[in-house]
């Protein structure tokens, strides 16, 4: 009941983020004198050097004065600034508001305001025709400050044939990492001296990324593989232990990512809330990466602090993460083969995310800043309570790209990775499922046969006796 009850607010949690991605509290319409539109600092930008929250916290403690929050601009220059940051005019009753840019923007820049009808309705009309008291459509507070109807207008200025090559390119990357990660289980279960073939993991871990598709994080791909292996090995213990190892490598993997990329992605760690506070906690991850591959490689040393781990659902992981890790004492070549292709993995993410940049023919935005983009989507889709990333993983890149790429086509660059992996990448998993007869037979291995064989010619054995035996 409990496990249900966490699942379903999970699912509440997701269904909440999607209804309020694009509410609107608060904007409306403000009016502003029609004569005072080409009179300096009637409109302002957001000043890209105003640093983040965290950033501002430091200069707070350090005394150091901090540039304005924005900076002045001309109406010429009023469309050209919104395509990368916030933009805001002054009102008639001299506050400093921001505004929808897409609502007044056009092929010759700010070309339309609106006008209030008597029955209180406000209709768009071209700015040469303004009245004295024209309307602006304010900015409310959004998660993703962008309309459906912008998301739409991404869609269809999109180019067949740029999309569709960087499209088609990201699932192949993709497929890439997943394989990655196929061999990388297959090279832990080794590791415990279990040897199943490379096509059967294949196939269970697609069906295991079926069953992901709708349910948390890679809750429904591991909970497949557990069932799966331990199924057809009869040895929970070691096949658990796998998957321990595997979620400590599948972190240090991602935490060493990040902190290759950070240094070049300086942008959004110096200028973006939360790309600063990533940044400012690069030493906790940096420690975090090394226990992880201290815990790893020499699990020894940590047994005497499980004492100190709070509480005892903590200690009780720890202490199985340890224990899973002892396993591979003698076995040290596995981890590290393993650990490489756990970064092997976390990049063709990345690669991913940026192949899906390129397909939106996105600009102004640095390579480095969408590969670290995704990165620490990647983490939040593993921290948040939302069924499979939804909803975290578009907010992530809107709150770090959106200010220079645009909310609707940040959005659309995190969005594009739920089809590419819950679609075509994992709804063949289904497919597999349909089609496989006996999957213990199929992944039987000569070694399991040969076994079966001496057993069965063995004094006082029977065939039925010896197929039924522990790792058949």
């Amino acid at each position: 009941m409990k496990q249900t009850l966490a699942l379903l607010l999970k699912f509440a949690v997701t269904l909440g983020i999607f209804v309020a991605i694009f509410l609107e509290f608060g904007g409306g319409y403000a009016p502003v004198r029609t004569a005072e539109l080409t009179a300096p600092g009637t409109f302002e930008a957001a000043n890209p050097d105003y640093p983040g929250l965290v950033g501002r916290l430091r200069a707070r403690v350090r005394g150091t004065p901090l540039p304005s929050p924005r900076v002045p601009l001309s109406l010429h220059d009023v469309c050209l600034a919104a395509a990368e940051r916030p933009v805001f005019v002054r009102t008639a009753d001299g506050s400093t508001r921001r505004f929808k840019p897409l609502r007044h923007c056009g092929e010759g820049g700010l070309v339309t305001v609106f006008a209030r009808a008597a029955d209180g309705s406000f209709t768009p009309v071209p700015l040469a025709e303004a009245p004295r008291e024209a309307y602006f459509r304010l900015q409310g507070f959004q998660l993703v400050p962008a309309e459906p109807t912008e998301l739409w207008a991404e869609i269809r200025s999109l180019r067949l044939g740029v999309f569709l090559p960087w499209f088609l390119a990201a699932m192949a990357i993709k497929l890439v990492g997943i394989f990655a990660n196929v061999l990388r289980w297959q090279l832990l279960l080794r590791g415990q001296s279990i040897e199943l073939g490379f096509g059967f993991l294949s196939r269970s871990y697609f069906v295991g990324r079926y069953f992901g598709i709708v349910t948390p994080s890679t809750m429904g791909l591991d909970a497949w593989r557990l069932y799966d292996t331990i199924r057809l090995t009869r040895r929970p213990v070691e096949c658990t232990a796998v998957l321990v190892v595997e979620r400590v490598l599948g972190l240090v993997g991602i935490f060493t990512v990040i902190l290759v990329l950070l240094p070049f992605a300086r942008d959004i760690t110096q200028r973006q809330s939360l790309g600063e506070l990533v940044a400012g906690t690069r030493w906790l991850l940096a420690a975090t990466t090394l226990v992880g591959v201290l815990v790893l490689l020499q699990p020894a040393w940590f047994r005497g602090l499980l004492r100190l781990a709070p509480g005892g659902r903590a200690r009780r992981f720890a202490a199985s993460v340890i224990d899973s890790a002892t396993a591979y004492s003698n076995r040290r070549g596995y981890l590290l083969l393993a650990l490489l292709l756990a970064v092997v993995g976390q990049v063709t993410t990345t690669l991913m995310y940026f192949a899906n940049a390129m397909s939106l023919a996105t600009e102004n935005v640095r390579a480095s800043e969408v590969l670290l983009a995704s990165a620490v989507m990647t983490v939040g889709t593993f921290i948040a309570p939302s069924a499979s990333g939804e909803g975290v993983r578009e907010l992530t890149f809107v709150w770090l790209l959106g200010a220079k790429a645009g909310a609707a086509k940040a959005f659309l660059i995190g969005h594009l990775g739920f089809w590419i992996e819950k679609i075509p990448l994992s709804v063949p998993g289904g497919l597999l499922l349909l089609l496989r007869r006996d999957p213990s037979l199929r992944a039987l291995t000569r070694e399991h046969l040969e076994r079966v064989r001496r057993e069965a010619e063995a004094p006082g054995s029977s065939v039925r006796s010896s197929a039924s035996a522990p790792g058949c």
